[in-house]
């Protein structure tokens, strides 16, 4: 569990956390992060001792780290290993696809997973260039974007995230695009060249949800071995206001400031002067080129509901 999520609650209320978790799942062990960057290490340890499911209490971000200590353990007896997601989180957009949804309670979401039956599920991949200039590379459980995205990101997990997801997102959304000046991409899909584009947002997506429930993706699947892309032109902030009302209903996608491409293996590449910030899973650890990959039927994920598999 991260204590730093929902802006410190989780750990600020452990106790009872502990006591809903043993009193809805049974006994259990709990493994509580330190600090960013130390749960893969913490996912392997409890690989290596036996662990069979492994739940994360956390956001996105949280997620997509026991995602990575879980890729890493492929190949061995270990990698079997059951993954399930228990959202305390900003956003909870990928728990929007689980059998509890977004807004159950932990203890109802607990329960849920208990009962829930595993299914091979596709995962992300995304290499970037880091903060600091060196390359580095992530795996996402949901999905991964290049442009304002990123820095919607970065003023989100900046904020004290006390007015909820959605408008919590709405607001840096709207903060990110003022001033904004649209970075200018190249992109690539399964190595066709289709094309420079200026964008608001490139989004890379095995799941359809981000941003506190807009539906980026609204045909994304979870185990089609595919990832979805799409793409959003650069409007005025009146006018993305405006739209913001079609990315939560998903009919964004017939607007002629959208593209839409499937594919396996997606490279962005910046062609312009501004730089295009990364957000994988929520996080914002740097900028493109990036190079995305999807990993079919990578990890078996407890509680998946049928209609996003």
């Amino acid at each position: 569990m991260n204590p730093a999520a929902a802006g410190g609650r989780v750990g600020a209320r452990w106790a009872e956390v502990e006591r809903t978790l043993r009193g809805s799942l049974g006994e259990c062990a709990f493994v509580v992060s330190q600090r960013r960057g130390d749960i893969p290490a913490l996912v392997q340890r409890a690989l290596d001792g036996g662990a069979e499911t492994l739940l994360s209490l956390g956001g996105d971000g949280t997620h997509g780290e026991v995602l990575g200590g879980l890729m890493a353990a492929r190949g061995g007896a270990s990698s079997r290993a059951r993954f399930g997601v228990l959202h305390a989180g900003t956003g909870g957009d990928f728990a929007r696809m689980l059998v509890a949804g977004a807004g159950a309670s932990l203890e109802v979401s607990a329960r849920a997973l208990l009962d829930a039956e595993s299914a091979a599920i596709d995962v992300g991949s995304i290499d970037y260039v880091g903060d600091d200039g060196a390359r580095a590379s992530r795996y996402f459980l949901n999905l991964a974007s290049v442009g304002v995205s990123g820095r919607v990101a970065r003023l989100v997990n900046g904020s004290r995230k006390r007015l909820g997801g959605r408008l919590t997102f709405f607001l840096a959304t709207l903060r990110a695009l003022w001033g904004y000046e649209p970075a200018r991409v190249r992109l690539t899909i399964d190595g066709e060249d289709v094309g420079e584009h200026a964008i608001a947002t490139v989004t890379v997506c095995n799941g359809r949800f981000a941003g506190g429930g807009m539906m980026f993706a609204p045909n994304a699947r979870l185990a089609d071995g595919l990832l979805d892309v799409v793409l959003i032109r650069p409007s005025s902030l009146l006018r993305a206001a405006l739209d913001s009302r079609a990315l939560y209903r998903g009919t964004h996608v017939h607007s002629p400031r959208v593209a839409c491409w499937r594919g396996r293996e997606i490279v962005i590449e910046p062609v312009g002067r501004e730089p295009a910030l990364v957000d994988v899973d929520g996080e914002s650890p740097g900028r493109a080129p990036a190079h995305f990959r999807a990993h079919p039927g990578a990890v078996e994920l407890l509680g998946a509901r049928r209609e996003f598999l």
